[in-house]
């Protein structure tokens, strides 16, 4: 059995050996094998070669043309190892804290009937790339929010949701996370902090006016879905939106 982390990157160098690095810290402390696994999204900015030149177990990548962040999502899913059972999601701008891994990997692993786990995730505004914490007086907020890096997966889930939706430019994560909760999945909210979400004038969210058309579409679909299967029930983590809407400096 193996774990792997699916990143995906479209030139994003600077900041791709700190998110393959947080992964890498925590291999120690796995009770499986770690496989990280990158998807390059036609990055022009020397990724490919930087990644050519690691010769670093449990690291490998694929590169394909620039598709966006859904192509390459569903690149990484295609990519599974036939021995991957445990499935999550790093973002190259993001950092994994220490330990979580380990910690949403017991819960899964104590428990046959969980498909999933969810934890939680913290929105930082700058982050140590020494220490990989975020840095002394950044602005920090703690939430459960929707995003994949906070899910833990089995793979037969994962083979069972199937890819991500090709409509979405953005918020696929969003609709992939929608499908999931709708599809009678066994889960575990814990209280692990899964993420540090880097904030910063690159995120595809900044494009809000995208964002909030794409993120809409994701909460149109799963109405419909319902509302053409009424047995179909949302059963979803508790996610904090309010509070997210309500933190002044995002």
């Amino acid at each position: 059995m193996t774990l792997t982390v699916i990143i995906t990157t479209h030139d994003r160098l600077p900041l791709l050996p700190l998110a393959i690095r947080s992964l890498q810290r925590q291999a120690d402390d796995l009770a499986v094998p770690l496989d990280i696994l990158v998807i390059d999204d036609g990055s022009t900015d020397g990724t490919a070669n930087w990644l050519l030149a690691q010769r670093q177990p449990g690291l490998r990548f694929v590169a394909q043309a620039n598709g966006g962040v859904t192509a390459a999502r569903n690149a990484g899913l295609q990519a599974l190892l036939p021995q991957t059972a445990f499935v999550t999601f790093l973002d190259s701008d993001d950092i994994s804290p220490p330990r979580a891994l380990a910690r949403q990997l017991a819960e899964l692993q104590a428990d046959p009937d969980l498909d999933l786990v969810y934890g939680r995730m913290a929105m930082v505004d700058d982050i140590s790339p020494q220490t990989l914490e975020p840095a002394e007086g950044a602005r920090r907020l703690d939430l459960v929010g929707i995003h994949l890096s906070c899910a833990l997966f089995r793979r037969s889930l994962i083979d069972r949701i199937g890819l991500f939706d090709t409509a979405f430019r953005q918020a696929e994560d969003t609709d992939y996370l929608l499908r999931t909760f709708e599809a009678g999945t066994r889960f575990r909210q814990t209280g692990t902090t899964c993420l540090y979400y880097r904030r910063h004038a690159g995120n595809m969210t900044k494009r809000q006016d995208e964002s909030r058309r794409y993120f809409a579409l994701a909460i149109h679909k799963s109405l419909v879905r319902r509302r053409c299967d009424p047995t179909i029930r949302l059963n979803k983590p508790s996610f904090d939106i309010q509070s997210l809407g309500s933190a002044e400096f995002w």
